[in-house]
């Protein structure tokens, strides 16, 4: 794969060793962002990319040690193919080596810090956030209760680098076809979709398992109403009575559909995923947080119940999460 020197060099959008235009150029093309270069390094940077509807897809080498701080991209989501070199990026918390055949994702909603060698070259994929999060709640067939978090590291040989990576380079082999501007408006018409669907079912997010769910088994209709209201009302309390009358059966039908259909009764899938919300937000609590208040956002009002079940899970108490973190 990817073995011509320039996969897009029909499509050069940049060549220059001036820093402004550099700036302004890759700012106008894939994100706003400040640079940082340091003193005495010559840039001589290079851009290639083309457009397909809701995605793009560029190739960019700085030719210098470069510190990228995009801020928050909100509205996009970036799949990087590193080629060449090495460098690092850092979103919010998280951090992934960026190398020679590594794929990383940065996804919105946290600051992306991104440091480069002067021989890093990267294919990067750019999807436009509403399209993708569309696309994730047509195959959920629910809205989101949350935004959608790439894994910022894609694991080295897994399936999902290859068909990324494959579909990547079929990409940069379509567009070095001096006929592709014939081929361009079914493209934008109809590969986004596709390439959308790609990354939602072969890279790991926080939607994964929920779409791995849906895909092993279709659920009734008052199981998926029940679910759906459950995980979008976890910070609320949820009594079973409640949830049967929302989903147009009565309390034993419901137990039967969920002990049938997801292995377990309604209440014990509330408490599930209170504890997996509640275990997220203390591995990413602010100085400022306490367990108390951190229970409590999630309606959680036993406590002591409460954290019988969460040592039975994690191994650990709340509190010690929160200090770990």
């Amino acid at each position: 794969m990817f073995q011509d020197s320039i996969p897009l060099q029909r499509h050069c959008l940049l060549d220059s060793a001036n820093m402004a235009e550099i700036r302004d150029q890759v700012s106008h093309h894939l994100w706003s962002h400040h640079m940082r270069v340091p003193q005495g390094n010559p840039l001589q940077s290079r851009l290639y990319g083309v457009y397909f509807g809701s995605a793009a897809l560029f190739d960019l080498r700085y030719g210098a040690e470069v510190e990228i701080d995009a801020g928050d991209i909100a509205s996009y989501y970036l799949v990087r193919a590193t080629l060449a070199g090495s460098g690092m990026v850092e979103l919010g918390r998280r951090s992934a080596a960026i190398r020679a055949g590594s794929l990383t994702v940065s996804s919105p909603s946290e600051r992306s810090l991104i440091r480069v060698g002067s021989d890093c070259r990267s294919l990067i994929l750019r999807v436009e956030r509403p399209a993708l999060e569309r696309r994730l709640q047509q195959l959920l067939e629910r809205p989101l209760r949350a935004p959608l978090v790439f894994d910022v590291d894609v694991a080295e040989g897994s399936s999902g680098m290859a068909a990324v990576r494959q579909t990547l380079d079929y990409l940069c082999r379509l567009h070095q076809d001096p006929d592709i501007d014939q081929l361009a408006p079914a493209l934008a018409a109809g590969f986004p979709d596709y390439l959308m669907s790609l990354l939602l079912m072969q890279l790991p997010h926080n939607y994964s398992d929920a779409l791995r769910a849906d895909r092993r088994q279709p659920l009734p209709l008052h199981v998926r109403r029940a679910r759906d209201y459950i995980e979008s009302h976890l910070d609320e309390p949820v009594t079973l009575a409640e949830l049967a009358a929302l989903s147009g059966v009565s309390t034993r039908t419901l137990q039967n559909g969920f002990a049938r259909f997801l292995g377990q009764s309604p209440i014990d899938y509330i408490r599930g995923q209170r504890l997996a919300r509640v275990h997220a937000a203390l591995e990413q609590a602010g100085p400022g947080d306490n367990v108390t208040d951190i229970l409590l956002r999630h309606g959680v009002t036993s406590f002591g119940h409460f954290a019988s079940h969460y040592r039975k899970r994690y191994g650990c108490r709340p509190s010690d999460t929160l200090r770990s973190r």
